[in-house]
């Protein structure tokens, strides 16, 4: 619950409200209304701001994304009993196998006889954030160490990681930190930041970023997180690339300058409906992106790593705490588990029929035979109101990487595989033979939801556990 001055902008999470249907007066006032439009000129932007010419990033590459999975591999038989066992079978031998074609290679491009140019202008080192949630550093914030260090490793001896720390009685979370990867963690304690606030966190990063100067700034793409890289964003003029998938360092051919850019950040996100891979190159220092929350691996940790601490002072303002947060509730919504999860049982439309009931009570199953087993859901459930948002998974939800997801009764749009393809192995059971999860999937079950899984949690219940062992 939060206190906000007169006037303020208010939005909502998606699924948070039901739309509202119009009704025949307010449609025939529609109609008749006048829409303001405002120019440049009205907001006063310069123009030099705006357009492609303003753009602080460019694309730079555009490409298909093709998926890397061998076909499917369908459960055969006649009734439930008969395709579950056959798909066990078959899951045991271990799948197909991805036959690689003939096509050559891409060969490096030939780069031009250009001068390499450096254009950071003394900007060094990667800066990121650990986001606090529930007293603990958010799995995303860790995550996102691991892309920081192979960024590091590209950029050569003597780039830095550091990591950005705010809140209220932080500084012991540093060595969390420390031991995933980061090279200095810099703290900044205030008994007003114990709760994210996106005024003062914002300034703090600028005053940190004017401070060390980094070449790059990196933020999990979470709730906060895409809140808060926007304004780095704007108050330092980066730009940021939303969403990223993977994030390397190579070089940009400036025809125009007769110049070859290095070292420079090739952030990578999908696009048209995750049909496409764009490369976004930024061109103002820090170059900031967000990363897609459950993209990469966790960093491995290194027990008793330690690293340099340094305490930070900012200059406050009152002003940066004109919203006032009058009550937090938190709930585990699922979040955690899905992430740490090593088989998840999703249900699409075609398990809402009984709540989803057989798809929680598989994954309880699954726990009770000592598997770390979660429940999720597709948009269409959510929207349905038939699960909460924070179980939902794909490009507006959340994307996992465990070693089983079992999809059941989803269509398998391409907004839902994007949340999926980090998994190590998929099995997808429908009714429908032509339902474009089968295309994207190693297993598949040709059948009714309701035939299906309750002998496949017979099956659980016996010893079969997806070939995942019990966490100890």
């Amino acid at each position: 619950m939060m206190k906000l001055p007169m006037p303020c902008v208010i939005s909502l999470t998606p699924t948070g409200i039901s739309p509202r249907k119009p009704s025949l007066v307010g449609a025939v006032k529609a109609r008749n209304s006048k829409v303001t439009v405002f120019s440049v000129e009205d907001i006063n932007l310069p123009t030099d701001k705006i357009g492609l010419s303003g753009s602080p990033t460019i694309v730079s590459a555009v490409q298909n994304i093709v998926s890397d999975r061998p076909p499917v591999m369908m459960a055969e038989g006649y009734g439930e009993k008969q395709l579950v066992n056959n798909f066990i079978e078959k899951f045991k031998t271990g799948g197909n196998t991805l036959q690689k074609t003939e096509a050559k290679e891409k060969e490096a491009k030939e780069l031009p006889d250009f001068p390499v140019v450096d254009i950071r202008n003394g900007a060094k080192g990667i800066l990121t954030w650990a986001e606090i949630t529930n007293g603990k550093i958010a799995r995303p914030s860790i995550e996102l160490l691991t892309p920081a260090r192979n960024l590091a490793k590209q950029l050569g001896e003597g780039t830095k990681i550091t990591t950005l720390l705010i809140g209220k009685n932080v500084e012991p979370l540093a060595q969390t930190l420390f031991e995933h990867g980061s090279d200095e963690v810099i703290v900044v304690e205030d008994d007003r930041l114990e709760e994210y606030l996106v005024l003062p966190f914002a300034d703090i990063f600028a005053q940190v970023i004017k401070e060390i100067k980094p070449e790059i700034a990196l933020f999990a793409a979470t709730t906060s997180g895409r809140e808060l890289a926007p304004r780095i964003g704007v108050k330092t003029g980066s730009g940021v690339t939303a969403d990223c998938t993977g994030l390397e360092i190579g070089n940009h051919v400036d025809k125009k300058n007769k110049q070859i850019i290095y070292p420079i950040l090739y952030s990578r996100r999908p696009t048209y409906g995750e049909s496409k891979l764009a490369t976004i190159l930024g061109f103002e220092f820090p170059q900031v992106s967000t990363a897609r929350a459950g993209t990469f691996e966790m960093p491995a940790e290194q027990k008793g790593r330690t690293g340099k601490l340094t305490s930070f002072k900012p200059q406050l303002k009152d002003e940066h705490f004109i919203v006032e947060i009058l009550k937090t509730v938190r709930g585990e919504g699922g979040l955690q588990g899905l992430f740490d999860a090593d088989v998840i049982i999703s249900g699409g439309r075609g398990t809402v029929g009984d709540e989803l009931t057989l798809v929680k009570e598989l994954a309880e199953t699954l726990k009770s035979q000592g598997i770390k087993a979660e429940w999720a859901c597709s948009r269409v459930v959510v929207d349905g109101g038939f699960a909460e948002y924070a179980r939902q998974i794909g490009q507006t939800g959340k994307t996992v990487r465990p070693k089983i997801y079992v999809a059941i009764g989803i269509s398998g749009a391409i907004q839902h595989i994007a949340g999926i393809k980090e998994s190590g192995k998929i099995v997808a059971i429908d009714h429908n033979a032509k339902a474009s999860i089968f295309h994207h999937a190693d297993f598949g079950i040709l059948g009714k939801y309701e035939d299906i899984v309750p002998e496949l949690i017979e099956q659980v219940k016996s010893g079969f556990t997806f070939g995942v062992e019990a966490r100890k």
